[in-house]
């Protein structure tokens, strides 16, 4: 397996679909749902953690300077 993380600044990362990786080990998708509803999905503990009414909002709740994007493949069975 080979898994890329990329070290950009958190308005180019955090994006609808994008996986972020920070704290750590954690990983966290960007989702948007039916009503324009932007979250972050915790990946390691199946949850969502923050829900926003925009990217720039959520980006402010949430990102940090070493946020990092991961080039990752989900694959739902």
């Amino acid at each position: 397996m080979k898994i890329n993380f990329n070290d950009e600044k958190p308005e180019d990362i955090y994006k609808v679909g994008n996986v972020i990786k920070k704290d750590g080990d954690y990983l966290y998708l960007i989702t948007e749902d039916a009503i324009s509803k932007y979250s972050i999905v915790n990946l390691t503990r199946n949850a969502v953690i923050v829900t926003s009414n925009s990217l720039e909002e959520l980006i402010a709740a949430f990102a940090d300077d070493g946020d990092v994007l991961v080039n990752a493949e989900i694959n739902v069975f």
